[in-house]
């Protein structure tokens, strides 16, 4: 897969590498993790938790056919049983960040702002 290459290329030079996934299943971020290994990186995650009526709004705001109400219902149960700080960690998370979202009332510029990866 290209974006393990290159996530590689950057690691084997020293480089940090960001990976943008939703991985919300353990099976999914196994692959990440254990490249992150072979180069004794240590793993920061950034977790996402946002309501179920949040996802539920965004669905319905982007008017996709491909994706039914039942696949976001059914997404946010693997996100609450899967995805806990402490799952993560488990997994090989050396750290495990929550970004606030609405719910927190912070707006994406504000939560991206929390955030820096030099």
């Amino acid at each position: 897969m290209e974006r393990d290459r290159r996530i590689v290329a950057r690691l084997a030079s020293g480089q940090t590498a960001v990976a943008e996934s939703t991985s919300v299943s353990p099976q999914v971020r196994t692959r990440l993790i254990a490249i992150a290994r072979r180069f004794n990186t240590p793993v920061t995650m950034l977790r996402f938790t946002p309501a179920l009526g949040a996802l539920l709004e965004q669905h319905a705001g982007r008017g996709r056919t491909d994706i039914t109400t039942a696949d976001v219902h059914a997404f946010a149960a693997v996100m609450a049983r899967h995805a806990g700080a402490g799952q993560l960690r488990s997994e090989g998370a050396h750290v495990v960040h929550d970004v606030p979202g609405r719910r927190q009332g912070a707006t994406p510029a504000e939560a991206a702002a929390r955030f820096s990866f030099t």
